[in-house]
């Protein structure tokens, strides 16, 4: 027996997948701790909990469906080649609860911004609902064309299956732009010559841009190699994860808000009371993405 035994080799096509999948699974249980401190405190509100409750849910099956699709393409048909050329139903499920995930979290900042009540206009709302609503649209569309053709996915792309991905990916980074845009423009402009005020409104900033810009970050990525490579699989980490980041941040935020708390409580009894009480039920209610 001494012929050598040679394997096909899968980390080109595949490669990118499976290490996508791997940051997931730590940025998941990431996310799971968080959930894990929160939901014991009932702090908020029915409406806040069930949210996060179902953006933890859909979090954890998007995983599972992935981890399914995985075991299908490796497994089952380990050594041949014939199963990369469709995507799986589970797939095609994961990009639907993918971008309710994302749905979730840009209507629940829609509504922080009605809350708070500090941009004049609702011009901005609408706005963001507009591309918020529009992403998801053109996400559902995206998914009914991957079940419709699911050998024109993965490798030589269906061209409504390309305009639709587009779509959703762009309005969604949009409408988190947009987001992050208006939640900093209504920080600024209350700031005030109390020092408590202003430090308290400075870290609700860093919040409110750290979470924008690390998901815009991955939307981008996401865009830029999904259209530079067609024929490969690079955009496949970013797709894994952005979701993830959303989840992950949204816990992260509602978690964080117990360290500023303090410094809320001292605003509310300098001499600008309307300002402090604003930025309190920002504070308390609005702070989560």
């Amino acid at each position: 027996m001494s012929t050598a035994a040679s394997g096909i080799d899968l980390t080109e096509g595949f490669g990118p997948v499976y290490w996508g999948f791997v940051i997931s699974l730590v940025l998941g249980g990431i996310t799971v701790v968080q959930a894990y401190i929160y939901f014991p405190a009932p702090q908020d509100s029915l409406t806040v909990r069930s949210t996060a409750g179902a953006m933890l849910v859909m979090d954890l099956v998007s995983s599972a469906l992935v981890a399914q699709s995985i075991y299908h393409y490796l497994l089952p048909n380990f050594g041949s080649l014939v199963p990369l050329g469709a995507i799986t139903s589970e797939l095609s499920a994961e990009c639907l609860l993918s971008g309710g995930i994302m749905f979730l979290s840009q209507l629940y900042f829609v509504r922080q911004l009605y809350i708070v009540k500090g941009l004049g206009t609702g011009w901005w709302i609408a706005i963001i609902s507009f591309c918020a609503v529009l992403g998801n649209a053109a996400n559902i569309a995206c998914v009914a064309t991957m079940f419709k053709y699911p050998h024109n996915v993965l490798a030589n792309r269906n061209y409504y299956f390309s305009i639709f991905a587009g779509l959703s990916k762009g309005f969604g980074t949009a409408a988190d732009i947009l987001a992050t845009t208006a939640m900093c423009i209504f920080l600024t402009s209350s700031k005030t010559g109390i020092p408590e005020t202003n430090s308290l409104l400075t870290k609700l900033t860093r919040f409110i841009i750290h979470r924008g810009a690390l998901v815009t970050l991955f939307q981008t990525a996401l865009l830029v190699s999904f259209y530079a490579w067609p024929d490969k699989l690079y955009w496949a980490p970013f797709h894994l994860n952005v979701t993830k980041l959303y989840a992950n941040t949204c816990f992260a935020m509602l978690n964080g808000r117990q360290h500023l708390k303090p410094k809320s409580d001292a605003s509310r009894f300098s001499s600008t009371m309307s300002t402090s009480v604003s930025i309190s039920t920002f504070e308390v209610k609005s702070i989560s993405a």
